[in-house]
């Protein structure tokens, strides 16, 4: 049975595994090269998965993604929060991972006062705007040039879901 939670300073191995195979895999569609991401140190992915905010998703304990949500640091702007990275194993896509990764961003959210979901994703990624757009992420703007890969810039879309408020 699939179930999301959050993850802890031990689950460190799966969060840098499951982020590097997504970039490896799919370079395009996430911000750091490989690179970059396998040159961050273990006790940093320990540091940033301590403040919250990093879910994974499992079958059993068989990791299949991860999840990451950044509340804004500046009081004016604390109901608002970055999703990213995230990214489901190929062979877990279409199963409700990635739905039960989301639910567990919103469960996150609503604990901590975030009302606002944003995130940007790349114009060619259309299996990832398809499944932001089924949970109501809405496009709200176009960022050009927002990476140059060897093939030259791509462009990326941003989206916003809000939240119901009390």
């Amino acid at each position: 049975m699939m179930q999301a939670r959050q993850l802890c300073r031990a689950d460190v191995g799966i969060w840098r595994d499951l982020r590097s195979e997504g970039v490896r895999l799919f370079p395009d569609d996430f911000l750091p090269s490989l690179n970059e991401v396998e040159t961050v140190s273990t006790e940093q992915d320990m540091q940033m998965i301590a403040q919250g905010g990093r879910y994974g998703v499992f079958d059993g304990s068989t990791p299949m993604g991860i999840a990451a949500i950044r509340q804004e640091v500046f009081e004016r702007a604390r109901h608002r929060a970055f999703i990213g990275p995230f990214y489901v194993i190929p062979q877990a896509q279409g199963t409700g991972a990635a739905d039960l990764l989301i639910a567990a961003l919103v469960d996150h959210a609503v604990q901590a006062g975030i009302w606002q979901h944003e995130l940007c994703v790349a114009e060619t990624n259309t299996r990832a705007i398809a499944f932001y757009e089924r949970h109501g992420f809405q496009r709200t703007g176009h960022w050009p040039n927002a990476i140059v890969t060897s093939r030259g810039p791509q462009h990326d879309w941003f989206y916003v879901r809000e939240l119901a408020r009390d």
